[in-house]
């Protein structure tokens, strides 16, 4: 076992009920060895074409798969121009609001994993800790996906309780840069860049 699981696992059994939540994030590998504790929800990122998580024994888990390509960060390489149709969507924020906030009080911890433990889940981890106020381990979130953190909260350095008519324009705007860099895989990134910085002034 890491040390960095040691000390999940250690936090995960002194959530105390009552108390905000607490969000980490993982590598699959980690979350699969956690201990079952009926006081853990699980957001299980797994790559597409990927097998799931061993996560059985858990009672609380949200299976998604998407892509870790960041379509906010201009020069992407040509790999991440091919997972753009895979990339992380609205749909997958709204699963994932609609799955935290259907949890029941007993859950403490919401521990999300991806292949690596390193973009995706902190991408989420950081978004849940925006968006409901969960307890994070802000150190250990420096390379969160930004385009994820977008998609879910409407602002890649917004703080707010919960989403409103301003912050769904905003959802809007992310979808729209999206399209753009899906599109841009047919045409010159130079054009696509402009589409980027006309999109950062709507917001």
């Amino acid at each position: 076992m890491t040390q960095r699981l040691q000390d999940v696992v250690g936090k995960l059994y002194r959530s105390v009920a009552g108390h905000a939540r607490q969000v980490f994030a993982l590598s699959r590998r980690e979350a699969e060895r956690l201990p079952r504790l009926p006081s853990v929800a699980v957001i299980s990122v797994t790559a597409p074409g990927r097998a799931p998580a061993n996560l059985d024994g858990f009672d609380h888990v949200l299976r998604l798969s998407f892509a870790d390509v960041d379509f906010l960060k201009p020069g992407l390489s040509r790999k991440a121009t091919e997972n753009l149709t895979d990339a992380f969507t609205r749909r997958h924020a709204d699963m994932i609001r609609s799955f935290v906030e259907c949890l029941p009080d007993e859950i403490t911890a919401v521990v999300v994993h991806c292949e690596g433990g390193y973009s995706r889940s902190c991408a989420i981890a950081l978004g849940l800790h925006r968006l409901y106020g969960y307890n994070v381990e802000m150190e250990h979130l420096g390379r969160a996906n930004s385009s994820i953190l977008y998609v879910m909260t409407g602002d890649d350095c917004m703080v707010c309780s919960r989403p409103g008519r301003g912050q769904q324009v905003k959802l809007d705007n992310a979808q729209d840069v999206f399209n753009d860099a899906v599109a841009s895989r047919t045409r010159p990134e130079k054009k696509f860049r402009k589409t980027l910085r006309r999109s950062a002034h709507r917001k």
